[in-house]
């Protein structure tokens, strides 16, 4: 028995002939189209405002106090110009945190809107072969049903079942595809979401805060926690100061053994020679790993310059924890606030904190005209500690003495 007198009514049917992972194709590609990057983005943006807001009140802060300091003496004065500090401190942490949080949305609202374009380009790239595979399925079952011959329809209907395998397995290849671009834009958003405490549940249909260790249930998006970090996103090419595309992914702090690094006993050390000590560490690593506490995990692996700095002074003993801050403007500010001067570049000593990059960078001073720090060196944007990042110099600030 012959193949077309086995399978007559199947050979015929066109509807046989549209693979069945092409409706998994069109409903990935329905379901892309819902993503609305643009909400993510406008959250981006209101985040934003409020990180500047409160960045503008730390800075009104600060002005008060020193207003306080020079017109009025006395227990009662320090104790004023005291809270005043600890207050504007308080609101240039929620400015760094709430930058960092911007930063983060707008990176979300990339990938989303990427995503959408390229579920949409490989669903008609799979839809437009598929119109061609079914078009020589067509020519093979009108060639079938034009012949009495036994054998040219034999011929025929093996051409329509081989044709049918071939457009089954385009669009299988196809679907994958476009499911493997879908689960690394989800890899990738929920990489980004960690610091923010969200986490992407049932596919891309909502973000729901994560409970550490449990999987969140609210029906409802949660608006962000602004408890993270101000540091512009891109610091310069080469030697700016983030580490941007590589996920932010949590990497062991000492490499090979997955545990976490003993603090350095550094105090009193210059604090450049202490950046020396991690030269070609990448700052996804040492921002986990513990050596520098006063680095906080939570900070864009591309925005680690003032947290890098931040942790040297630190273990330098220079600053307390409290000082540190994952913003340049933040940093600057605490330092300037306990009595950091700004010196010429004719006069820096290793270990001075360098304002650079149009004041979007930090590093140190590392004495002959080279500066140490966390900057933008690796393929993906993310930072490295290095030699270099010095230029567009602001102001140099040095410790004051004693």
């Amino acid at each position: 028995m012959t193949t077309a007198e086995r399978k007559p009514h199947t050979l015929d049917d066109p509807a046989h002939d549209r693979p069945k992972s092409l409706d998994a194709i069109d409903t990935h590609a329905q379901q892309a189209q819902k993503l609305d990057a643009g909400a993510v983005n406008d959250q981006a943006r209101k985040v934003g405002s409020a990180a500047t807001s409160a960045n503008d009140l730390g800075d009104d802060l600060k002005r008060f106090r020193d207003d306080v300091l020079r017109h009025w003496e006395g227990k009662d004065a320090d104790a004023v110009a005291d809270h005043l500090e600890k207050l504007g401190k308080a609101s240039y942490q929620v400015s760094d945190k709430a930058e960092a949080a911007k930063n983060i949305l707008q990176r979300v609202s990339e990938i989303l809107d990427d995503v959408k374009k390229k579920v949409a380009q490989l669903a008609q790239e799979a839809n437009d072969k598929d119109a061609d595979n079914r078009a020589l399925i067509g020519a093979a079952r009108k060639r079938k049903n034009s012949t009495d011959d036994e054998s040219e329809i034999a011929a025929a209907a093996s051409d329509i079942e081989r044709l049918r395998q071939l457009n089954e397995k385009d669009s299988n290849g196809k679907k994958e595809e476009i499911e493997r671009v879908l689960d690394e834009a989800e890899k990738q958003i929920d990489d980004l979401l960690k610091p923010l405490g969200l986490q992407i549940e049932g596919g891309f249909v909502e973000l729901l805060p994560a409970e550490e260790g449990t999987k969140a249930s609210s029906a409802a998006p949660t608006p962000v926690d602004t408890t993270v970090h101000h540091t512009p996103v891109g610091h310069g090419s080469g030697s700016g100061g983030g580490d941007h595309g590589g996920g932010g992914g949590a990497v062991a702090g000492v490499h090979g053994d997955g545990r976490p690094a003993k603090p350095i006993d550094a105090r009193g050390d210059n604090p450049a020679k202490i950046a020396e000590k991690f030269l070609g560490r990448n700052a996804s690593d040492l921002k986990r790993s513990g050596e520098l506490p006063a680095m906080q995990p939570w900070v864009p692996n591309d925005v680690n310059c003032a947290n890098f700095v931040s942790g040297c002074l630190e273990a330098a003993g220079l600053i307390d924890k409290s000082q540190a801050s994952a913003s340049v403007a933040g940093l600057a500010a605490n330092l300037e606030a306990d009595g950091w001067v700004s010196i010429p570049l004719s006069e820096a000593k290793p270990g001075d904190v360098v304002i650079a990059n149009g004041g979007h960078h930090v590093v140190l001073y590392a004495g002959d005209g080279q500066f140490i720090g966390s900057n933008n060196v690796n393929p993906d944007g993310s930072q490295k500690v290095s030699m270099g990042g010095g230029g567009g110099l602001v102001k140099i600030l040095r410790a004051p003495a004693g």
